[in-house]
């Protein structure tokens, strides 16, 4: 079986591994260059559907090419495709996510392309809760077809109790500690916590670890404290504290350090995000091991290559573009020597 699986844009590798890890042969990531997007092979759906790096699972039922733009050459592209489920009364609905220059908007599709089906078929349509959920991703003039298998994101992992408009997703936070390199046992400080979604998912995915998290908003470790707990999390730390003063960390005392620091549209000056980010890396300098390592997460990438020629025990190790809610972030993985 050949399944279609959506990740984050820029970590769509680390899905691929992943899923690779549970036995699925990749075929493609970003396919056709549409990032977000991989095609895996294996036997069967069910251990896809526990991965921590992407939100949707689907089973291909086929892709082709349209021969243009317009609306009926999108449905005569589709409409060959046999759907027995439908034939034997089960209830449908169709899924559009289109990307491109059409002559048509993607509920256009959906509803043209559903009355076609019931015309076909005479199954019911159930916006709602479906038995067949029809994906249909479309790139110009590429698509893809087929059987989504999960109804909410499996990023959704537990209900977020507080929940600010730029609070990371899981999956971001998973690919960056994947990138990061982290085992167990180790100690393990999310700096900037916010929601608290890096340390959150640190304690799930890494037991092995002790996980603390830091934020100067006392809100902000309220929130995270709670969504722990929404969570079932037990074992992680939130602290109030600034992360450009860890006072409550010795010298090489960590293994690894994460960071997801302000972006700057609510910071005021951009001179002020510098400085921000120029006293942390110090204090990353100071408390990390030898060995040890930082995963950061910055809107400004040309800013941390001259910052860390300035603290020469720390080398960038990795660095690739994420998008993140239409915003392009550098992911750093920064090494103590």
């Amino acid at each position: 079986m050949r399944f279609l699986l959506t990740a984050d844009p820029g970590l769509e590798d680390v899905a691929a591994s992943e899923a690779g890890e549970r036995g699925y042969a990749p075929l493609a990531t970003r396919p056709h260059g549409y990032g977000g997007l991989l095609l895996v092979e294996g036997e069967g759906p069910a251990p896809l559907l526990s991965l921590r790096s992407v939100h949707h699972v689907a089973e291909l039922l086929g892709e082709g090419v349209l021969a243009g733009r317009g609306l009926e050459h999108a449905l005569s592209a589709l409409l060959p495709l046999e759907l027995p489920e439908l034939a034997a009364g089960a209830s449908f609905a169709v899924r559009v996510h289109r990307r491109g220059e059409h002559a048509f908007r993607s509920p256009e599709l959906e509803r043209a392309l559903g009355a076609r089906l019931v015309a076909r078929y005479g199954a019911p349509v159930d916006l709602e809760n479906p038995d067949l959920l029809l994906r249909v991703d479309l790139f110009q003039d590429r698509f893809f077809v087929s059987r989504q298998m999960t109804r909410r994101p499996l990023s959704r992992r537990y209900p977020k109790v507080y929940a600010p408009p730029a609070a990371l997703k899981t999956t971001v936070a998973y690919g960056l500690l994947r990138l990061l390199g982290v085992q167990g046992p180790g100690r393990l400080l999310d700096a900037f916590t916010g929601s608290g979604t890096i340390a959150i998912e640190a304690a799930q995915a890494f037991p092995d670890l002790e996980v603390m998290g830091l934020d100067k908003n006392p809100r902000a470790v309220e929130g995270a404290r709670a969504n722990a707990a929404a969570a079932g999390v037990t074992g992680v730390r939130f602290f109030h504290g600034d992360a450009r003063r860890l006072d409550a960390f010795e010298d090489e005392s960590l293994d690894y350090l994460t960071a997801n620091p302000p972006y700057g549209r609510r910071l005021g000056r951009q001179e002020n995000l510098r400085l921000l980010y120029d006293r942390f890396l110090a204090e990353a300098e100071r408390v990390l091991r030898p060995g040890g390592r930082l995963g950061l997460l910055v809107q400004r990438r040309g800013w941390i290559d001259p910052l860390l020629r300035k603290r020469p025990a720390l080398r960038r190790r990795h660095v690739r573009v994420v998008e993140l809610g239409g915003l392009f972030v550098g992911l750093f993985v920064i090494e103590r020597r």
